[in-house]
């Protein structure tokens, strides 16, 4: 009944059979393609070009436009079609999840504006820890009570702002930093304790990155076309999807993907 109403639906509309998808696509495509078996959907990609990746890191691209009914139409053959259906791969690019990505999506976050700010993301980039993302995503950390209840010294908060991730970073040794402090630092104890928890939190960021706890470190596509035919998969409850990655990024993330 479902597909009878969708037919005289799309009659209606004078849409055509192309503004949706077959649940098969032609063999001389299939013949010159390589094929992946997912849950419900066989995906037909270019022998050189077709990656296997897990839905958590796959995206859209910022500011694409999807057609919720063209999306509803492809889920719903999915879930519902006798057999397989059949989808040629999608085209996206490759990257890998920084330190400074990682910050950037907790920030927002925490400022509220993350669906706003990163409209293509389902979530943002995290390490894994919590407490950890909290930190990194504290713009200012006069306003994290972990550090802001002890500082006896303002300037400090200037120290730990403009130093913050230095050790993730790699750019400014831990000798560089108790330097600058012991020459801001009144030699409270409070300083003393907020210096602490300090380079332990920077520590731990240290630690994140190195072992590539979380997403850091995570290879990561943006979709570039066929956006309807990936988010349609995932959302039809498909967890591994596959897609044509760019050809120079064959060579530059050689290592990070899977190949089918």
């Amino acid at each position: 009944m479902k597909h009878l109403i969708k037919k005289l639906l799309r009659e209606g509309l004078l849409l055509t059979e192309e503004e949706y998808y077959n649940p098969t696509i032609p063999d001389e495509t299939k013949r010159l393609s390589k094929k992946y078996v997912g849950k419900n959907v066989v995906w037909y990609g270019d022998p050189d070009q077709m990656i296997v990746i897990h839905k958590d890191y796959v995206h859209g691209m910022w500011g694409n436009v999807y057609n919720q009914e063209k999306m509803d139409y492809l889920v719903d053959m999915i879930l519902n079609h006798e057999d397989m259906i059949e989808i040629e791969c999608s085209y996206g690019m490759g990257g890998i999840t920084t330190l400074t990505d990682v910050v950037e999506e907790q920030t927002s976050t925490i400022q509220g504006s993350f669906e706003t700010d990163y409209e293509n993301l389902n979530r943002p980039s995290t390490t894994g820890d919590d407490e950890l993302d909290t930190y990194l995503g504290t713009d200012n950390l006069d306003e994290f009570d972990d550090i802001a209840g002890y500082v006896e010294t303002y300037e400090l908060f200037e120290l730990f702002n403009d130093n913050k991730i230095f050790l993730g970073l790699g750019k400014v040794s831990l000798e560089t930093v108790k330097t600058e402090f012991n020459q801001i630092s009144d030699g409270s104890e409070g300083d003393r304790t907020a210096f602490e928890q300090f380079i332990k939190y920077e520590g731990m960021v240290k630690e994140a990155k190195e072992s590539s706890s979380g997403d850091l470190g995570k290879f990561t596509v943006q979709l570039r076309d066929g956006h309807h035919r990936v988010m349609g998969a995932i959302k039809a409850g498909e967890e591994f999807v596959c897609l044509n990655l760019a050809k120079d990024d064959i060579d530059t993330f050689k290592g990070h993907y899977k190949k089918v």
